[in-house]
C-alpha cells in the first residue's frame, strides 16, 4: 500500500510539474508581450522630447519601481533569483502571493523604461512564485512545495529563451544545487510543456541570431583557454563592483522613492553617452520588426547582442558598451530597480569576448577565422564565472544559439573561468546578495540551523552600559549586581564607544593611589553587527575575532546600539532553532547540526 500511495504521490507530482509548466509558459508570454508594449508606449517620451528624454524615461520607470517595491512587494526588489534561492532553502518554498504580479510589473516597468537589466531574473522569481502558490494553495508538504518551486523557476528560464534543457539545469544547478531525486522529472517535465507552450504562441526561433561558427585553427583552443582565464577575473570585478555601487546606493541620506529614480536618471546619462559612440562606431543593433529602438545598453539587451554575433560591432564599442554595461546595471538594479542579471552577464561577455577575439585575429592573422564566435564564449564564460553554474552555461548557451558546433571552445572556456572565479571569490552574484544580508546557503537543501535566526531576534535591547568616567570600583559594583562580565560602552546618545570585559580591570595603574576610568581601559575595537544579521554569522565572526560578545548598531546610524549579544545567546539560539525549524516540518537531515555543534564548541573554548 505504502509503495503504491508513493507511485500515487509521484505522479500528482508529474501533472502539477506539468500543470506549472502551462502556467509558466503562458505567463512568460504574458510578461514578453507586456514589456513589449510598454516599451511602445514609454519611448514616445524620447521620440518627443528629443535625447533628453532617455534621461527623464529610466528615472520615471525608477520612481514607479520603487512605489511597487516600497509599498507592496520589498521581494520584488533586485534580480529576483537569490530571493527564490532564500524561498527555497530557508522558507520551505514559501513565496508570498502578491510577489509574482508584482514582480512582473516591476520588471516589466524597469525594462521599458530603459533600465539595465534583463527579463530571465523576473521569470525565474515569477514561476517559482507560481510554484509555491500552486503548492500552498493544494497545502502539499515541504519537499513538494519546494519541487515546484524548482519546476516554476525551470520553466520560467525554459520558456524565456526556448531552452527546455537549460532551464531545467538552471533551477537544478542554481536553485536546488544539483539532481535532487525523483523531483528532476516534474522539472523536466514542467520546462519542456512551458517551452511547448512559449514556441506556439511566439515561434520557435532561437534567443540570439548567430551564423554558425566553428574551429578554423587549432591554435584557437589556446586562445579559448586565455578568454576563459580573463573572463574569471572579469566575472569577479563584475560582482563585486555592483555590490559596492549598491552599497554606495545605500549609504545616501535620502528616501527609498528617489534612490531608483536616481539610479534611473545616471543610466540615462551613461544612455546619452551610449548613442553618441554609436554614431562614433557607426553602430546599429539589430532591432527586431516590432521592436523599438534603444540606446545599446538600456532596454532588453539582445539587439546588441545579435549585432554582435553577426559582426556588425566595432572593436570600440564591444569594449566600451560591455564596461558602460556594467555600471548601467549596476545603477540600474543597486539603486533598488526590479530585473535580471544573466541578460546583462551575456551581454558584457558578449562585448569582451568579442573584442578579444578581433584582437586575437588582429595580433595573430589568420589564426582566428571567425573572431565573434569568441563573443558567443565569452558569453557562457562570463555567466559561469559570474553564476557558477559551468553546466547550465555550455547547454544554455547551445540552445540559445541553435549552434552546437563550438562544444570544444566551450568546455575549454567555461570551466576555466569558473575555476578562477571561484577561486577569488566563493559567492556567485546570487548568493553574495544573500550573504550581504547575513544569509548563507549551502549546496542543495542542507542549511545551518542558526542561519534561520536574526540576532535582532535574541539580542538583549537594554543591555547594562558602562560609561567612560566610570570608575574600577564602579565597575565592580555593576558586575557585582548584575553577575555580567562583558559590557558596551556609550555615550549620553546611546552611541557605542568601546567595550569592556571583566579582565581588563586587573590591569595595575601606573600611579599608586589611583583607579582607571573606564575610558582608559575599554577596548574601542569592538564586533558591531547588523539586526539583519544571522546568528550563524554573528558565532562566524565572533570565532575569527576570538570575541564572545558583538554590539547590534542601527544601519542608519551604525555607532548608535539598538542590542547587544553574547556567545550565551548564541548558544540558546542553537536550541530556538532546532525547535522552531522542527514545528515547520523541516527533516533532521536538512540541518547540519554537526558542523554547527563544531563551531560552537569552539566558541565556549
Amino acid at each position: 500500500m505504502t509503495g503504491r500511495n508513493t507511485i500515487g504521490q509521484q505522479v500528482g507530482l508529474y501533472m502539477l510539474g506539468a500543470i506549472i509548466g502551462v502556467i509558466s509558459g503562458i505567463t512568460s508570454v504574458m510578461f514578453k508581450l507586456l514589456i513589449l508594449n510598454m516599451s511602445r508606449v514609454f519611448v514616445i517620451i524620447p521620440q518627443v522630447m528629443g535625447v533628453f528624454g532617455w534621461i527623464l524615461l529610466p528615472s520615471l520607470g525608477g520612481l514607479l519601481v520603487a512605489i511597487i517595491v516600497t509599498r507592496y512587494a520589498p521581494e520584488a526588489k533586485g534580480h529576483g533569483v537569490p530571493e527564490a534561492m532564500e524561498a527555497y532553502s530557508l522558507r520551505g518554498g514559501n513565496i508570498r502571493f502578491r510577489v509574482p504580479l508584482l514582480k512582473s510589473i516591476g520588471s516589466a516597468i524597469s525594462i521599458s523604461t530603459g533600465g539595465s537589466c534583463g527579463r530571465e531574473g523576473p521569470i525565474a522569481q515569477i514561476g517559482a512564485g507560481v510554484g509555491s502558490v500552486v503548492a500552498t494553495v493544494l497545502n502539499l508538504d515541504k519537499r513538494a512545495k519546494k519541487t515546484l518551486l524548482v519546476c516554476g523557476l525551470s520553466s520560467g528560464i525554459a520558456a524565456t529563451f526556448n531552452a527546455p534543457l537549460g532551464g531545467t539545469l538552471f533551477g537544478l544547478e542554481v536553485l536546488a544545487g544539483g539532481v535532487i531525486g525523483y523531483s528532476i522529472l516534474p522539472v523536466i517535465l514542467a520546462s519542456v510543456v512551458a517551452t511547448a507552450i512559449s514556441s506556439s504562441l511566439l515561434g520557435s526561433a532561437a534567443s540570439f541570431q548567430a551564423p554558425l561558427f566553428g574551429i578554423g585553427h587549432p591554435l584557437e583552443l589556446i586562445f579559448y583557454l586565455g578568454l576563459g582565464a580573463i573572463l574569471g577575473v572579469a566575472s569577479v570585478v563584475w560582482m563585486r563592483g555592483f555590490y559596492s555601487i549598491e552599497d554606495l546606493f545605500e549609504k545616501l541620506r535620502t528616501s527609498k522613492y528617489l534612490l531608483p529614480a536616481l539610479g534611473g536618471l545616471l543610466t540615462g546619462l551613461l544612455g546619452i553617452g551610449t548613442i553618441y559612440l554609436e554614431s562614433v562606431f557607426s553602430y546599429s543593433g539589430a532591432f527586431l520588426a516590432d521592436q523599438p529602438y534603444y540606446p545599446a545598453i538600456m532596454g532588453v539587451e539582445y539587439a546588441f547582442v545579435d549585432a554582435v554575433l553577426v559582426g556588425n560591432v566595432a572593436i570600440g564599442a564591444l569594449f566600451f558598451f560591455g564596461l558602460l554595461k556594467i555600471l548601467a546595471t549596476s545603477f540600474t538594479l543597486g539603486s533598488g530597480g526590479s530585473g535580471g542579471v544573466f541578460a546583462p552577464t551575456l551581454f558584457i561577455g558578449a562585448g569582451f569576448g568579442g573584442a578579444f577575439g578581433l584582437s586575437c585575429s588582429t595580433i595573430l592573422p589568420g589564426s582566428v577565422l571567425q573572431p565573434m564566435a569568441f563573443a558567443l564564449v565569452g558569453m557562457a564564460a562570463l555567466f559561469a564565472g559570474t553564476g557558477r553554474a559551468p553546466i547550465t552555461c555550455i547547454v544554455m548557451i547551445m540552445e540559445m544559439t541553435a549552434d552546437y558546433s563550438l562544444i570544444l571552445p566551450l568546455m575549454l572556456a567555461v570551466p576555466t573561468s569558473y575555476l578562477i572565479s571561484s577561486l577569488i571569490e566563493p559567492e556567485s552574484i546570487y548568493t553574495m546578495k544573500l550573504v550581504r544580508r547575513g544569509v548563507y546557503l549551502k549546496t542543495g537543501a542542507h542549511i545551518d540551523v542558526l542561519r534561520t535566526i536574526r540576532v535582532d531576534e535574541i539580542m538583549t535591547i537594554d543591555p547594562t552600559v558602562l560609561t567612560t568616567e566610570m570608575t574600577v570600583s564602579d565597575v565592580y559594583a555593576v558586575i557585582d549586581r548584575t553577575q555580567h562580565t562583558k559590557f558596551p560602552v556609550v555615550d549620553n546618545e546611546n552611541i557605542v564607544l568601546g567595550i569592556l570585559i571583566a579582565e581588563d580591570l586587573f590591569r595595575k595603574p601606573e600611579d599608586e593611589g589611583q583607579e582607571y576610568r573606564v575610558r582608559d581601559l575599554m577596548n574601542p575595537n569592538f564586533l558591531h553587527l547588523a539586526p539583519e544579521s544571522t546568528v550563524d554569522s554573528a558565532l562566524q565572526a565572533m570565532i575569527k575575532r576570538d570575541e564572545g560578545h558583538a554590539v547590534i548598531v542601527n544601519p542608519e546610524k551604525p555607532k548608535r546600539m539598538i542590542g547587544y549579544i553574547t556567545k550565551a545567546d548564541v548558544l540558546k539560539a542553537h536550541e530556538l532553532a532546532v525547535i522552531r525549524l522542527q514545528k515547520a516540518g523541516v527533516d533532521v537531515e536538512d540541518l547540519d547540526i554537526e558542523d554547527t555543534e563544531v563551531r560552537m564548541a569552539k566558541l565556549r573554548a
